[in-house]
């Protein structure tokens, strides 16, 4: 992808699957490029032009869509009975 660099921090997204984080021409982090971002914001002075800059990767990030009135266990019970159609409908179609 590319190289951009910020006060004294400078990350490598040149690897889709590795970003490298260096401070001070110090290697601070390597692995997920969303961490490297959010790293990179909360050590800088100046948080704008990162903010800008990696907008679209910031707002990606989709937020839990639990509100006051649902209860988690009504969740988890919808959740493990569509589970148990699916699993039934692979065990027919396999005989």
């Amino acid at each position: 992808m590319s190289i951009f660099k910020h006060e004294n921090m400078v990350m490598d997204m040149t690897i889709s699957s590795k970003t490298r984080l260096y401070k001070d021409d110090k290697l601070i982090f390597m692995g997920d490029g969303y961490k490297a971002i959010s790293i990179m914001i909360n050590n800088s002075k100046n948080q704008e032009p990162v903010k800008d800059k990696f907008h679209a990767q910031l707002t990606m990030r989709e937020k839990p869509k639990f509100g006051k009135g649902d209860d988690i266990e009504a969740l988890r019970q919808q959740a493990l009975k569509e589970f148990g159609k699916q699993t039934e409908t692979k065990t027919k179609k396999r005989k």
